[in-house]
């Protein structure tokens, strides 16, 4: 297989001779950050438009891993070279930079916010397209607050529907659930001694009992003050810990059932953890992403022997390391989409 470089394209210019490179990516945390550096004996001249606020792509061979802008530029100069770095976010951090400009209140469907504030207004050309897996509800209208930003207006917008936010790398705006449609890696991730076809580099599995309960109840009233109430309840626990939830925006037995639900997905997600550090950035023939779903194997951490879901991964470059992902991983099936955004009662 020929090596793949890891190409940045910046304002049509492609620098493929870095020294050293990191892009982090998480399912729940918007603008993906990423820096790249380089050092030379020799001084450079930088092309006009590589400059802060040029449009980026970041390529692992011919993959698109990310589109972005340069949010900073930097050259520096010794007596014993040239240095140059480049580093951003991927273009969520645009919608999280700009406010949605209105200077009083009102109410928005998503849409609208999309329409004219992702795909039109000051940000047009910037983003590919929106795609919306769920448009029963669109017509449903969220509040938005001088000063707000563009990103948390959308990510409101999209409660309504209980539907999650995620950037693709060609810069298009999802809107639904990121596990829907989950590449299920077919190499599985194996940490076995003595060393049988290793390809993991090294593990950490962590089990957290802080946010976890063998109890929790959910309390609430309808409109009509009818109380509502739903449970769950777990003989599995460490320890018997009761949580009370009081909400008073569930208006239905089924929305109290969907609630608890969600909480426990929730403390089921932070209670198991595995983390990953394998050699390269690619698997299958393509390069590792959030949203895969894997299987790993070990007979050291035979606990963590099961099915996860990559939540997270970091791709790093060096001299002295080479290619490395860092994946974060929680439990196949522990992630529950947003809880249904209602606004308040006025």
């Amino acid at each position: 297989m020929r090596d793949k470089k890891v190409r940045l394209i910046i304002a049509g210019f492609e620098i493929n001779t870095w020294d050293m490179a990191s892009i982090d990516s998480a399912i729940d945390t918007p603008a993906d950050a990423w820096s790249f550096s380089l050092f030379d004996e020799q001084d450079h001249v930088l092309p006009a438009g590589v400059r802060k606020g040029a449009k980026v792509q970041l390529y692992y061979g011919d993959e698109l891993l990310l589109t972005s802008v340069a949010d900073q530029v930097q050259e520096k100069v010794d007596r014993s070279g040239y240095a140059l770095s480049i580093s951003g976010r991927d273009l969520a951090g645009q919608l999280i930079d700009c406010s949605v400009p209105i200077f009083n209140g009102r109410q928005m469907t998503l849409d609208e916010l999309v329409n004219k504030y992702v795909m039109g207004g000051d940000l047009k050309g910037l983003f590919k397209g929106a795609n919306i897996q769920n448009n029963a509800w669109l017509k449903n209208k969220v509040s938005v607050e001088p000063g707000e930003n563009i990103w948390d207006a959308i990510v409101k917008a999209a409660a309504v529907t209980g539907q999650h936010v995620w950037l693709e790398p060609d810069s298009t705006l999802s809107i639904g659930d990121p596990f829907i449609n989950a590449y299920k890696v077919a190499t599985p991730l194996r940490l076995n001694k003595p060393d049988n076809n290793n390809n993991a580099l090294s593990a950490e599995y962590t089990e957290d009992a802080s946010n976890e309960y063998s109890e929790i109840k959910l309390l609430g009233q309808d409109g009509n003050a009818k109380n509502l109430s739903a449970s769950f309840k777990s003989n599995s626990k460490a320890h018997n810990r009761l949580k009370i939830v009081t909400m008073a925006d569930i208006e239905t037995q089924a929305e109290a059932n969907t609630t608890i639900d969600k909480i426990k997905k929730d403390n089921d997600l932070q209670a198991y953890r595995l983390s990953s550090s394998v050699q390269g950035w690619e698997v299958d023939g393509r390069a590792w992403s959030t949203g895969f779903y894997v299987n790993f194997e070990s007979n050291r951490i035979t606990r963590a022997t099961a099915k996860w879901a990559v939540m997270g991964c970091t791709f790093t470059l060096s001299r002295s390391a080479g290619m490395l992902t860092q994946l974060r991983m929680q439990r196949q099936g522990d992630w529950a989409q947003p809880l249904l955004h209602k606004e308040q009662r006025k």
